[in-house]
């Protein structure tokens, strides 16, 4: 997995390229739970070119989108996950 990011003090923006595993998705979480506490208010996430994400992954990736949902963070995978 490769990852691209581009930011300001409200958005966050990931381009992912390659597969997603468990411990892709755990990085995921932290990075976002650490912009989160910075104050963003949106997360946009691109994947491209990713054929898998593991099931644990996945799980990370929605437990991630729960919580920050919950914080008032709006959080975009495209394509929807």
């Amino acid at each position: 997995m490769t990852l691209q990011i581009n930011s300001d003090e409200e958005k966050v923006d990931l381009l992912i390229d390659g597969d997603i595993y468990e411990e892709h998705a755990e990085f995921l979480r932290d990075m976002s739970f650490s912009y989160a506490r910075r104050g963003i208010k949106k997360m946009d996430i691109q994947l491209n070119s990713t054929y898998y994400i593991s099931l644990k992954g996945q799980q990370c990736l929605s437990i991630m989108r729960e919580t920050l949902g919950r914080q008032g963070i709006q959080v975009a995978f495209k394509p929807n996950l």
